[in-house]
C-alpha cells in the first residue's frame, strides 16, 4: 500500500493506496498510516499481546503505559453510562494512582462515587444489585496494604444476574492470565474491560506498557476512538522495543510470572511465621493463613497471583520500616530499593503516604533466606 521510507509517516504511490489507507484507517486495520492512526507494527504488537493474554487479537489493545490503559478504559465506561447522574464504584483500597484519578479528575464532578470493600463478596453483590453503579472499577488482586482479593467469578455472575447494566473495569496487573486466565471467562455480552500495566511481567520493566481488553465489540469500538484521538498508542520506536522485549510465548511468560508468584508468597508466610505476637509490624499477603481471603486466594490463584506484600505497623513510618531491613547486609545482598515489581531482584519501596513497605519478590530470590534476614531486622 505504501513504500517504505524513513519517514515517519507513510507515504502513498497514488491517489487510490492513499484512499485505500484511509479507508483502512477508519476500520481500524493494521496499516501503515500517520502513528497515532495505526500500524502493521502495531498489529504483530497486539497480536502476541493477545497470546500471552489469552484473548483474540481484535479484543485487545497496547498503550504507551499502563496508567494510560486504566484512566482510558474509566471513560469509556463512563461514556457507555445511560444515566444523567452518573455513580462509580470503588473499592477502599485500590492502587494509588487509580485512586487519585477517580478522586480528582471525576469524584463530584463527573461521577459520583461511592466505596466498597473489594474483599467482601456480599459487599460487592450489595453494590451491584443496590447501588447499581454505572461503573465499578476493581483490582482483582489489590496492590494496596491489604492486598484484598476479588472473587472475580461472584462478581462476573452477579452482574450478569442484574443485566450488566454496570460497566466494570478489572486491573488485572498482578495476577495476570498466569494466576487467572480472565480472558477465558468473559463473553461477548459481559460489559467488562480488563486493564493491565504490562510494563512488568510484559516487557521486564524496560519500556512503558499498558493493555487492554474485552469481549464487547462496542467497548472495543469506542476504547479504539479513545486512544486515537487521545494518543495514547505506543509511537515507532516505542513499539519496536516492545517488540524486542515480549516473552517468546506464554510459556515463558507464565514460568517467570508463577517464579514471582511463589517467590513473594514464600518469604511473606516465612516472615508472617517469624513474627512474634507482640511485633510491632503486620505483614499482609494473601497467601498468609490469617489473610481475610485466603482461602478465595488459594480456590482463585492454585499457582498464586500476588508479586507483592506488605509490611505495615502502627508505630513506626514507613521510611523507618525501610531503613531497618536495608541496614541488614543480607537483605541488601537480595534486594534494592525501589519501585515498580517484576525484576529478577527483590524490590523494596517505602508508600507514599502510610506507614508501610512493599515487598516484590524477584523471580531468582533466595525466599526463605531473605525472609529471614528481614525478621532479623524487624524482630530482634
Amino acid at each position: 500500500m505504501s513504500e517504505k521510507s524513513n519517514a515517519v509517516v507513510a507515504d502513498f504511490n497514488s491517489v487510490q493506496s492513499l484512499r485505500a489507507g484511509l479507508d483502512a484507517k477508519a476500520k481500524f486495520e493494521h496499516v501503515d498510516l500517520y502513528h497515532r492512526d495505526g500500524s502493521v507494527l502495531l498489529g504483530d504488537v497486539e497480536q502476541r499481546l493477545a497470546s500471552l493474554a489469552g484473548v483474540s487479537p481484535e479484543n485487545i489493545l497496547s498503550y504507551n503505559s499502563g496508567m494510560s490503559a486504566v484512566t482510558d478504559a474509566i471513560d469509556v465506561a463512563l461514556h457507555a453510562a445511560e444515566s444523567d447522574e452518573l455513580t462509580l464504584a470503588c473499592p477502599i483500597e485500590s492502587y494509588t494512582q487509580t485512586k487519585r484519578y477517580i478522586e480528582h479528575f471525576i469524584r463530584g464532578k463527573r461521577a459520583n462515587v461511592v466505596y466498597f470493600d473489594s474483599g467482601d463478596a456480599d459487599e460487592v453483590k450489595r453494590i451491584l444489585q443496590v447501588r447499581k453503579p454505572d461503573v465499578l472499577v476493581a483490582e482483582t488482586v489489590a496492590n494496596y496494604t491489604g492486598i484484598p482479593v476479588l472473587d472475580v467469578e461472584n462478581l462476573i455472575d452477579v452482574n450478569r444476574d442484574s443485566e450488566g447494566d454496570t460497566t466494570i473495569v478489572l486491573d488485572h496487573t498482578l495476577p495476570l492470565s498466569t494466576g487467572y486466565p480472565l480472558g477465558e471467562h468473559l463473553t461477548k455480552d459481559d460489559k467488562i474491560i480488563v486493564v493491565e500495566s504490562g510494563t512488568k511481567s510484559y516487557t521486564f520493566n524496560k519500556a512503558l506498557l499498558g493493555v487492554a481488553y474485552t469481549k464487547d465489540l462496542q467497548l472495543v469500538d469506542w476504547l479504539r476512538r479513545y486512544r486515537r484521538t487521545r494518543g495514547t498508542l505506543p509511537g515507532p520506536e516505542h513499539l519496536e522495543s516492545i517488540e524486542k522485549l515480549l516473552p517468546l510465548d506464554r510459556v515463558v511468560f507464565d514460568r517467570r510470572n508463577r517464579s514471582l508468584f511463589r517467590n513473594t508468597g514464600e518469604i511473606a508466610v516465612r516472615l508472617s511465621g517469624l513474627k512474634p505476637q507482640d511485633a510491632r509490624f503486620c505483614i499482609n499477603h494473601p497467601g498468609i493463613p490469617n489473610h481475610d481471603n485466603h482461602q478465595l486466594y488459594r480456590g482463585q490463584y492454585p499457582d498464586g497471583g500476588s508479586p507483592v506484600l506488605y509490611i505495615e505497623s502502627g508505630k513506626i513510618d514507613q521510611y523507618e520500616i525501610a531503613e531497618l531491613l536495608w541496614a541488614n547486609p543480607d537483605v541488601r545482598k537480595q534486594a534494592k530499593l525501589g519501585q515498580s515489581f517484576g525484576f529478577d531482584h527483590t524490590r523494596i519501596v517505602a508508600d507514599e503516604n502510610i506507614a508501610a513497605v512493599r515487598i516484590a519478590g524477584g523471580s531468582e530470590t533466595n525466599a526463605i533466606a531473605f525472609a529471614e534476614a528481614c525478621a532479623e531486622s524487624l524482630f530482634s
